[in-house]
């Protein structure tokens, strides 16, 4: 047992500067939205502002994060990943600063658009550059090993920052607008750091030749996209009216402060860090598709048993099992797609795949905004899993034949493995 630890361990050892380089990068980006994603709801709370007002902001920031992805992917296959990096760290330093000297709505507006600016050039740049970072084999270690500092260090921030407007109240005579802000100051030097580390990562000039190459692409990979693409839809609208609201839920409905709720996020984040470590490993044996379905089937049953929990605790025990879960197996999903997809195209093809997520999510907060402020507290749970599970459903069916794991469901269900292999 020793030796099969140390040797899982192992395969995160031994990455070149710039995968460490990139790791930092996306630390100090899962900083950033770490304290942002939980605080922000809080924080309009405090100003007097109803949760339609919180989903109509986000709403915003996915429809510029949208609207950026509809060409931030071939901008960065055509101009270098690097440069739109750069980019997106600049434009999440001034949104972040916008909310951290400014409190109207007008300043939150022109925040969030920049944020999801930001995010919308990030995503199909930082994955396309990451996955030439390692060979194909050790990809899902450098896509899982990012998962697990980011997790790990949102964790912690999350942690700190649900006790900063606190410190700030206590310990300086802030009022609580102000003290929250502190929050959002933290994120505005964090975002000015990773500008820093991004500049000393090497840009992609001579990898694109050389990487189609490493993989075996899909021969239509348009029609791979539309195959990931299809599945996230249903997610993005159930999450988007579901996840961001999680906050506002503890609060509701058990009166919790945002200290407490730090504390769940940050247990959470390090929940997801320790799952991810053994989690390539456990693809490889089994595979991406019948890892990844297996872990959403238990994080849907956690999900639509929360309102039905009357303990605290328990509702804290399956918040933290279905959003782990859910959102573990990203590193190796992405990792599955990217060697799925030509290497000139990876960050188009990431690009399109956000665009369906990011564009539904968005919807489906706006959704959620009215939903939360009707006051029932179960009807998100229950529209969100019925989506979650047509998602999950599609996902399998489309991938389930192309699965990359050594056992590749021999063991159970053959003839469903059949019936959805390719053609």
């Amino acid at each position: 047992m020793g030796k099969k630890k140390a040797g899982t361990l192992r395969k995160y050892r031994g990455f070149n500067h710039d995968a460490k380089l990139m790791i930092s990068a996306g630390l100090v980006n899962f900083l950033g939205f770490g304290l942002l994603g939980f605080s922000l709801v809080l924080y309009l709370k405090v100003l007097g502002y109803s949760t339609v007002v919180y989903g109509t902001l986000l709403l915003l920031m996915e429809i510029s994060n949208v609207v950026v992805l509809l060409a931030s992917g071939a901008m960065a296959d055509r101009l270098g990943r690097k440069k739109m990096l750069i980019l997106s760290a600049i434009l999440g330093t001034l949104g972040y600063g916008i909310f951290a000297f400014f409190d109207t709505m007008i300043a939150f507006t022109l925040a969030i658009i920049l944020l999801g600016a930001s995010s919308g050039f990030w995503g199909p740049a930082f994955n396309a550059l990451m996955t030439v970072k390692a060979k194909p084999k050790r990809r899902k270690y450098l896509f899982s090993l990012n998962s697990i500092v980011g997790n790990m260090g949102s964790g912690f921030i999350t942690l700190i920052g649900g006790f900063i407007p606190i410190f700030f109240i206590s310990f300086f005579n802030f009022q609580i607008g102000p003290a929250y802000q502190m929050i959002f100051l933290m994120a505005f030097f964090l975002k000015i750091a990773s500008v820093l580390i991004i500049i000393k990562i090497r840009p992609d000039r001579t990898i694109r030749a050389k990487l189609d190459a490493l993989g075996k692409p899909e021969k239509k990979p348009w029609l791979l996209l539309l195959k990931f693409s299809l599945p996230a839809t249903f997610t993005g609208i159930g999450a988007g009216m579901l996840v961001p609201y999680f906050p506002l839920y503890f609060d509701l409905r058990f009166g919790l402060d945002i200290a407490e709720i730090g504390i769940f996020f940050a247990i959470l984040a390090f929940v997801m860090a320790i799952m991810t470590i053994y989690l390539p490993r456990l693809a490889e044996r089994g595979g991406t598709i019948v890892t990844t379905t297996s872990f959403h089937v238990i994080a849907i049953l956690a999900m639509i048993s929360i309102p039905f929990t009357p303990w605290l605790a328990g509702v804290v025990f399956l918040f933290v099992i279905r959003a782990a879960l859910m959102n573990v197996p990203g590193p190796i999903m992405t990792s599955f797609m990217m060697s799925k997809v030509p290497g000139t195209a990876r960050a188009t093809a990431n690009s399109s795949v956000q665009f369906s997520w990011i564009l539904t999510h968005a919807i489906g907060v706006f959704i959620g905004g009215f939903l939360w402020d009707m006051g029932d507290l179960k009807l998100p749970f229950y529209i969100a899993t019925s989506l979650y599970i047509i998602s999950t459903i599609l996902y399998f069916s489309f991938f389930v034949g192309t699965d990359d794991g050594e056992k590749k469901l021999t063991m159970t269900w053959p003839w469903f493995r059949h019936l959805f292999r390719r053609q």
